[in-house]
């Protein structure tokens, strides 16, 4: 199991700011270079892909180039699959991100004896046989990661102009063989429905709300994303992980995509922001660091169907009402979807346990 951990960069001087810039800009080259030759030309991780570079020259090393092609397929693999699955047109993405590089390039020293910073990361440079050494200090988190017995810190690094990120590698926690099951439904008011009735993020519409109204690359755009992923990782942090040994969630895809019922220009607008995604992310690490089994399930029907009498019909649910035309059972809405996610994860795990029982 791996964990990210950021990293200030407010300790590195100017000059080596401007070497680590003259680096990332190569670097980023030749990953577009790449980009646009395996975009019409499919190669490989290997002599004959790698010499495609050498006609337009480069001051990167060997080594160099070939960490740019690893992360050049990799961004054209994922990117042609993501549009396929999606059913859109690919076009040639350009890389403008992080270096990720590993140990053919990084070196990391941790030296708790200094006051003012206590991590040492040693990068390869431009020029051979000097390296950039870049000094920084060590977060509670990162210090947290590093305490779990087992762990250790990966040679490696994610690397921008004004982003340092490195990488813990902890063993798998064991799975919890007793505690309480949980079924999780998103929504768009309330970021969290629980099984057990519970809601998490009921003001969640005023963040998202933000995200939508601030202008596209502006400042408060920025600002309003990161307190909405903020927002996110204290309401699942919150989740009773001490207790839970199953969580369940819908494996939902193409969530901002298609024209049924509910899902017009406005949804798709609201969902922009609400990122399920993100949500999930924070779910599956949790869990992780858990020992808690995540279930996903597939999310047909889990809001139409009674979890009392087992009818399955469209008019039992009406916004966040949801009332069965069959027996009359009435519950929120998001409630019932939280319900019939855990059932099915319940079914899925081999478990005879009800929901009703788990929630006790």
């Amino acid at each position: 199991m791996r964990r990210a951990c950021k990293l200030s960069m407010k300790f590195i001087t100017a000059s080596k700011r401007r070497r680590l810039s003259a680096l990332l800009q190569a670097y980023r080259a030749a990953v577009n270079f790449y980009i646009q030759s395996l975009w019409t030309s499919p190669g490989k991780l290997d002599k004959d892909t790698l010499s495609r570079l050498q006609p337009i020259g480069t001051r990167l090393s060997a080594r160099y180039k070939s960490q740019a092609l690893k992360q050049a397929l990799e961004i054209v693999v994922s990117t042609k699959k993501a549009c396929k699955a999606l059913g859109k047109r690919a076009k040639i993405p350009i890389f403008q991100g992080d270096a990720v590089l590993d140990a053919k390039f990084v070196d990391i020293n941790i030296d708790p004896g200094t006051s003012t910073f206590d991590i040492f990361i040693r990068l390869s440079s431009l020029t051979r046989g000097r390296r950039i050494i870049l000094p920084t200090k060590g977060t509670a988190v990162l210090n947290k990661w590093l305490g779990v017995p087992d762990s250790s810190l990966v040679q490696g690094c994610s690397l921008s102009e004004n982003s340092l990120t490195v990488w813990v590698e902890m063993p798998e926690p064991s799975m919890k063989k007793t505690g309480l099951s949980l079924g999780l439904d998103m929504g768009m008011n309330n970021l969290i429905a629980l099984s057990d009735g519970s809601f998490l993020g009921e003001d969640f519409k005023k963040i998202r709300t933000k995200v939508a109204k601030a202008p596209n690359g502006s400042a408060s755009k920025r600002r309003a994303m990161v307190a909405r992923d903020n927002y996110i990782n204290h309401q699942v942090n919150s989740l009773p992980w001490d207790t839970l040994k199953l969580i369940a969630v819908e494996a939902l895809k193409n969530l901002k995509r298609g024209k049924s019922p509910g899902r017009g220009k406005a949804f798709r607008r609201a969902a922009a922001p609400w990122t399920y995604r993100r949500v999930l992310e924070a779910v599956t690490r949790k869990a992780q660091e858990n020992g808690v089994l995540l279930v996903a399930v597939p999310p047909q029907y889990t809001s139409q169907e009674c979890p009392s009498c087992g009818t399955v019909d469209r008019r039992n649910r009406s916004a966040e009402r949801f009332k069965c035309i069959n027996c009359g059972h009435s519950q929120h809405a998001d409630t019932v979807g939280a319900i019939n996610v855990l059932t099915k994860a319940l079914r899925k795990a081999g478990s005879l346990e009800s929901p009703a029982l788990q929630a006790v």
